[in-house]
Order: C-alpha cells, then structure tokens, then sequence
C-alpha cells in the first residue's frame, strides 16, 4: 500500500539535525532526495563505522537515517543544479545559517514548505550563533541539571544526539501541519525550528518551572530524583533497575516487598506512607531498598514488581534488548542490508497503524540517484 506521503518530493540539505525527519517522511511514501556535496553528507561521517566497508558508505548512522532516501550529488557552486532540484520540491529541510546557506532566498517556488532548524532561531541576539548537541543542551539549561549532586555538569544521552532528533521530530511536525495546511490553501509556508526552544519546551527541570516562575535551581540529583523515594536506578545482579515509587499504593506494596525478602519490619511503619517522609529519610529508603534490588536480577525484579503493581523496569543493555521477549513477540525488530550486503537488525517503525504504509529500503551509495534527477 503506498504511504500517505506518496507524491511529496522533499529535499533534504541538512545532516544529523534533519535526518530523523526525513526518515520517517521517507517511511512513511515521500521521495527523499539527500542532497549531498561530492564529498558526502555529514552524516557519512559520523561513527560507529562497519568495519569492512569503504568510506563513505560505512557509517552505521547513515545506513539507519538514509533509509528510503535517495542520494543526489551536487557541487556547491552549481547553482543551476540546485534551482533544477529545489523547483521540483514540495518540502526543502535546511539546517545552515542565512549566511553559509547554499540555497538562494526567494527563487524557491512559493507553493514550497522551507523547514529550517536553527540553533537559536532566525530573530534575536543569538540568530547568528553556531551550535551542536551539547550547545543545545546547554543552553536549554538542561545541562545544568544533569550529574551528581558534588560533581559539574554532565552531557545527557550525548553519544545519541537526542537534542538533534528532538528537533528533527519537531520539523517534522510542523512540516506535516504545513503540508496539510497547502492543500487547503495552495501556499507554502516557512517552518523553523530553534534547538535551543524544542530543548527547553522538554525539559523537566527548567521548562516547567517557568510556569511557577520560582527562577529556583533545579540541583543535579544523579541518577535519583527527589520527587520520592524510591525514585530512580537501583542496583541489582546484573545491572540496575528503575524504580518510580509516588502513589500510596505503590509505596505500601514496595513496602511489603521489601520487608518480605529481607526481614525489615522498619519499612512498613505507617510513617513512611508520607512521601515527604520518605523523601527526607532517603538515603535510610535508599539503602533499604537497595538490601532488595541487589538479590535478583533486572528481569526477576521486573517481573516480581510488575506481579506487586509497583512501577518498576529493567535498565536494559543492548543485548538484552536483542533478546527481548516482549520486543520479539510485538515483531518490533526488521532487518536491512549494509552496502556489502550484509544483513542487520535494525529497530522498526516507531508507530503503528491498521494500514500497512511503513516501507524502508537500505540507504543509497553516494551519488547513486544523481543521473536519474539531473539531465
């Protein structure tokens, strides 16, 4: 079945911040051009690399973001390339600053969608600052935030650029607002995206506060909050469990748990119920709990906590996950191929739906559809 974005031809020029956009766009019918200077995307250059496969086809985060795509190679200082490409395009991403962008202003047909993703947006003092995963985070503020309590500040989930993709699904979406919004009205529209407000407008610890405009620091807590008790990892056999305990109920059954397996009738003295409590005598919850957690393994743990009604979670290593039960029986895994023909497994979509739309094809080697859109 051909997907719901069958016939839009989209033009992406940007690297890692656009790439998850267009990806699923791609997924989901679009004709993604990646539109690539002789030398490669940037995203051809980001490791982990395959170790048997020349450069620039071996970088994994290609072989995952290209997929669907199509690769067209353009010289920068082709102009009539460019123009021929762009006036086809129904959706251009860009990520460069007015100043570096290599796509000219106001040629581009005005029934066109220009998705921009910026550090700090068009307007305002920072409009011209460059950026990256860390800058955005930073000044998000919620680098601010994260660490231990007696140590500065540490990069959050850095090696998976989340700041990137969370702006990615942003455009994404107001991409498909603007998409929907043609074709009542036959116009385009300019999309942008700053970084540093798609961070900022999902951060715990600094965005929300602002509604109570309290300008309180948010202190790093490590990897426990002190929302409650427990609240946070926990170590156990083969790694670390996460724990959310808020609700009464939640916190009678730990509770129970605890004092069951380790013989602590302490825990379940009825002041405890009080969260405040609990959150006061932390590290007393913390040691306690942790007299449980380090007799069985995340699996048993889960499972025994699930049985209980007690939010509770393994912290899972990627081979765990491979071999996940639940992710095998919902036939969540899909494969593709590396260029040298090497199959993988690789996550699938991240949504479903009753209508079989979702197609991926392996990404495409450098330049591989160049001919096919430029006479």
């Amino acid at each position: 079945m051909a997907g719901p974005y069958s016939g839009i031809r989209v033009v992406d020029t940007t690297g890692l911040s656009g790439g998850y956009a267009t990806r699923l766009l791609a997924g989901l019918g679009a004709e993604v051009i990646r539109l690539e200077s002789p030398d490669g995307s940037p995203l051809r250059r980001l490791g982990p690399f395959a170790e048997n496969i020349e450069p620039p086809e071996n970088s994994l985060w290609w072989s995952y973001l290209a997929m669907g795509t199509r690769s067209v190679v353009i010289d920068p200082q082709d102009t009539e390339s460019l123009m021929q490409l762009l006036t086809t395009a129904d959706v251009v991403f860009e990520d460069q600053l007015p100043e570096k962008s290599a796509l000219p202003a106001g040629e581009i047909s005005p029934t066109t969608i220009r998705t921009k993703i910026l550090p700090f947006g068009s307007s305002g003092p920072k409009r011209n600052w460059h950026t990256s995963n860390l800058v955005a985070w930073a000044a998000s503020g919620i680098l601010y935030t994260t660490g231990f309590t007696n140590r500065a500040p540490v990069a959050p989930a850095a090696p998976m650029q989340l700041a990137y993709h969370a702006s990615a699904a942003s455009a994404l979406v107001g991409t498909l607002l603007a998409l929907r919004s043609r074709r009542m009205t036959g116009r385009g529209q300019e999309v942008e995206i700053s970084m540093q407000e798609v961070t900022l407008s999902i951060a715990p610890e600094t965005g929300v506060p602002m509604f109570m405009d309290d300008r309180v620091h948010r202190e790093r807590t490590g990897n426990r909050r002190d929302l409650g008790r427990p609240f946070g990892l926990y170590p156990c056999k083969d790694g670390f469990v996460s724990i959310i305990v808020l609700m009464p109920r939640h916190w009678t059954a730990m509770a129970q748990w605890v004092s069951e397996a380790t013989g602590n009738e302490s825990i379940t003295e009825e002041v405890f119920v009080d969260n405040a409590v609990r959150v006061e005598a932390k590290d007393l919850i913390d040691d306690w709990v942790e007299e449980l957690t380090t007799q069985g393994t995340r699996l048993e743990l889960f499972e025994e906590g699930q049985r209980r009604g007690i939010p509770i979670t393994p912290v899972n290593t990627i081979d765990a996950l491979v071999g996940n039960p639940h992710l095998e029986a919902a036939d969540f895994w899909t494969t593709t191929h590396l260029q040298d023909d090497t199959e993988v497994t690789i996550p699938g979509a991240p949504f479903r739906s009753s209508s079989p739309w979702w197609s991926m094809a392996p990404a495409p080697r450098l330049g591989e559809h160049t001919h096919i859109y430029l006479s």
